[in-house]
């Protein structure tokens, strides 16, 4: 699976780009280039509205798993704010997918019960 994974990756970013090149003949460059800012915008907006939500469940947390999971989801954020910023149609796909709050709750669960619920967080002080 793993393996997938890093190969999915690595092939991203070119696929993005023959997109970007597809998308820039057909509409033009300044079109596709609002487009991209536009995404980028949009998708800043979304990750700064729903990490405010992650970091009140946080605040709320009572438990350890309920700790670990709004963890876990606010690094799913992170990582969807790294697909929204950075440009292409395929990687602004999937930033937005994860930001949809059902499915990256569903996201979540499926992870904490595959780890059987012994997902931690380690906090270390340098």
């Amino acid at each position: 699976m793993l393996r997938y994974l890093i190969i999915g990756l690595l092939v991203l970013p070119f696929v993005d780009l023959y997109l970007l090149i597809q998308v820039a003949g057909t509409l033009g460059f300044w079109q596709t280039l609002a487009i991209i800012m536009l995404t980028g915008l949009v998708g800043a907006e979304l990750i700064r509205r729903e990490g405010r939500h992650v970091f009140r469940k946080l605040q709320t947390s009572v438990t350890g798993g309920e700790i670990s999971r709004n963890f876990l989801e606010g690094a799913i954020l992170v990582l969807s704010g790294l697909f929204l910023l950075s440009p292409g149609f395929v990687t602004d796909g999937i930033g937005f997918i994860m930001v949809i709050r059902p499915i990256r709750e569903r996201i979540v669960a499926r992870a904490m019960n595959n780890r059987g619920n012994n997902f931690q967080v380690e906090i270390q002080q340098i």
